[in-house]
């Protein structure tokens, strides 16, 4: 998109509608034995809502994606898609959004299931509990990198959101009879794989330091841990979200 002449990098023309998104899937990717995530319903809809805008806020439908598990996994995914079943090594979602184009995340979005809510009364809510922990660990994550290695700030921040991928089928009712029992690392790593995540994210889902295949994958893990240790014991103590953002 042009603004006076120039490019303007915060908002993005939706072009006309491509290829279905399911249709154009391999079919290593089409039949995985993993079911797709699902995204929280307010981000899906809000999410829709911004690429039916023209001309199109990317700094807006960054945000939406980047702060659920279930959109991040997809575009995740969606970006393997393109590559032809291979992982990506882009590990910014608004970079990742203009590699993708807008056309394909209005595919993805249709096409993403809600994650059905609990039941008011229902204590705990785990579901939300888990988006809102996921969250906080990325936040921490991404303020923690920014101290050593700037440059990693947006990695640490994803890293953080699907550090506990692996408890999804428990947390959604997936019936997968083959992985349980099963260490959720170990099945996260699984779900990352079959989903064609970025090798270092598989490794952080992974959780185990002994078989990362990258520094950079050791020092993410490092992070994701100290952050979900202390997004714990905030929740723990009923620290505030708000509050726990001015941590440092």
């Amino acid at each position: 998109m042009l603004t006076d002449g120039n490019p303007n990098e915060l908002l993005l023309p939706i072009g006309d509608p491509g290829r279905s998104l399911e249709s154009s899937l391999p079919v290593a990717l089409q039949v995985t034995g993993f079911p797709l995530p699902p995204a929280m319903p307010d981000a899906v809809l809000l999410l829709r809502l911004l690429l039916s805008c023209h001309p199109a806020d990317l700094h807006a439908i960054t945000d939406v994606i980047r702060n659920d598990v279930g959109l991040t996994a997809q575009l995740f995914r969606l970006a393997a898609v393109e590559r032809n079943g291979r992982p990506t090594s882009i590990l910014n979602v608004g970079d990742l959004i203009v590699q993708i184009g807008l056309d394909r995340l209005k595919s993805l979005a249709a096409a993403t299931k809600l994650n059905p809510l609990q039941p008011q009364n229902d204590a705990p809510k785990a579901r939300e509990h888990f988006w809102m922990h996921a969250r906080l660990t990325a936040r921490i994550s991404e303020e923690l990198a920014s101290e050593t290695t700037p440059m990693n700030r947006e990695a640490a921040y994803v890293a953080g959101l699907l550090r506990h991928l692996g408890a999804l089928p428990a947390l959604l009712g997936w019936e997968m009879p083959e992985w349980m029992p099963s260490c959720t690392g170990d099945l996260g790593y699984q779900m990352a794989k079959a989903w064609q995540l970025p090798v270092v994210l598989a490794d952080v889902i992974r959780g185990d330091d002994r078989a990362c295949t990258s520094q950079q994958a050791h020092f993410l893990l490092r992070v994701v841990n100290v952050a979900d240790e202390r997004a714990a014991r905030w929740e723990s103590n009923g620290t505030p979200m708000r509050s726990a953002w001015a941590w440092s």
